[in-house]
């Protein structure tokens, strides 16, 4: 009995959660939402799950959009990387099925950080994330479409950034030249977005450090000694020194 009240319990959160947010899209996603989205992810498969991934980024980056404007900058941060992990997923698992979907939902999500103004620099590098996405997803679609060609994924760990990243490639006999240019502009991103990590990386280091380092620099005093050091020891015992003009 205590079971079945558990079960209704869950099943009546996941169905009215969703309303629940519709009605306050103002506001940030918390975390008892993010654990309902993230219950819903481990219990979907297939193109559904790539579109609740799709759809839980978005409220990751709604919400980093409203915690930059609050000024919680290193939560704003949080939220761009959940999102951009969502992504890393969409890209591993988008198909020509739900390829159309992707695009267009990517777009408009590039569309609505350009709309917004004075956003930290770190969501233009977000914005790369999105679209490679779009980038994939047509790519995925064109491949499908075309006999004895594959489309290799995998995930790595970038040697420079640090951070993980979908690897894209396509493998076959023939391939044809669009199919090679999205290839190519996919790769182009990809070096970008290490360049753009590794640039913000090290301006959160330096920065501070810079500052620190100009506190703590002290003139030194242009001091010149005329006093006699009586403590000086010669051959024949303690005695007058000599003076120091440095």
């Amino acid at each position: 009995m205590k079971k079945s009240i558990i079960v209704i319990f869950l099943l009546g959160t996941l169905l009215i959660s969703p309303l629940v947010l519709a009605q306050n899209q103002g506001q940030t996603y918390s975390g008892f939402y993010r654990f309902i989205d993230n219950a819903k992810m481990l219990f979907s498969f297939g193109d559904r799950k790539v579109m609740l991934a799709l759809n839980i980024r978005e409220k990751e980056l709604n919400s980093a959009i409203v915690n930059t404007k609050n000024g919680e900058g290193k939560e704003a941060e949080q939220n761009l990387e959940r999102a951009s992990k969502k992504l890393q997923y969409v890209q591993s698992k988008v198909s020509k099925s739900t390829a159309d979907n992707v695009k267009t939902n990517t777009n408009e999500m590039i569309n609505r950080i350009n709309e917004e103004e004075n956003l930290p620099n770190h969501f233009q590098t977000y914005i790369l994330e999105e679209e490679k996405t779009q980038l994939t997803a047509d790519l995925s679609s064109k491949v499908e479409e075309s006999e004895g060609q594959s489309l290799i994924r995998e995930t790595v760990k970038d040697t420079e950034s640090g951070e993980n990243r979908i690897e894209v490639a396509v493998e076959g006999n023939d391939i044809r030249t669009e199919v090679m240019e999205i290839e190519d502009q996919i790769r182009k991103i990809d070096i970008q977005i290490v360049g753009k990590t590794i640039e913000e990386v090290e301006n959160q280091i330096d920065i501070p450090s810079k500052t620190k380092d100009r506190e703590n620099v002290k003139p030194t005093p242009s001091v010149v000694d005329d006093d006699v050091d009586d403590t000086f020891v010669g051959s024949n015992g303690p005695g007058p020194g000599i003076v120091d003009d440095d």
